[in-house]
């Protein structure tokens, strides 16, 4: 974090956790998978506090619970944004099977969302969050580029958020 991705070579990254560098090589991980690593740590963070997470949701649909539910995982990664940041700018030079864990993860975290569409009978769900994560990032660029609190990630996707769910009869 002092330094930067780029600059900190894996010696330093040995230094850092008291390991010799000869250590680390064996591991045969590259700075971009112990980013990984981090990342995945941070969201198995995420993972087990749903539970608090989603008891903490308000609304009375689908849309409104998912705005309150990414608005609560907006207070968790605003706390950790430059990781984060770094975590999506460095996250393709992560290997296959990281990606992997990264991406069920993901499907972790939009498990509720799940929930709440299937209640309200919408279809296309796997599409659906889909697009929802992929706004999630959008909304987290506030945090990241303009220094954004999590409601002001939430309202700089909301309007988009909507079109995923269509107005109850």
């Amino acid at each position: 974090m002092e330094k930067g991705y780029e600059a900190v070579g894996m010696r330093e990254i040995a230094d850092a956790v008291g390991k010799k560098p000869v250590q680390v090589y064996r591991l045969a991980l590259s700075k971009a998978d112990i980013l990984a690593e981090i990342i995945l740590a941070l969201n198995q963070e995420q993972i087990e506090a749903l539970p608090l997470l989603v008891s903490r949701v308000e609304g009375t649909n689908a849309f409104e619970r998912t705005c309150s539910y990414l608005q609560g995982l907006y207070e968790s990664d605003v706390a950790h944004v430059r990781v984060r940041a770094i975590g999506a700018a460095h996250g393709w030079l992560w290997s296959q099977s990281y990606e992997q864990a990264v991406v069920e993860q993901v499907w972790q975290l939009v498990g509720p969302i799940v929930g709440w569409m299937n209640a309200d009978g919408l279809s296309d769900i796997p599409a659906r969050c889909y697009a929802i994560w992929s706004l999630y990032y959008v909304g987290y660029r506030c945090a990241v580029m303009r220094g954004g609190t999590p409601a002001e990630c939430l309202a700089e996707i909301r309007p988009s958020l909507a079109l995923l769910f269509p107005p109850q009869a």
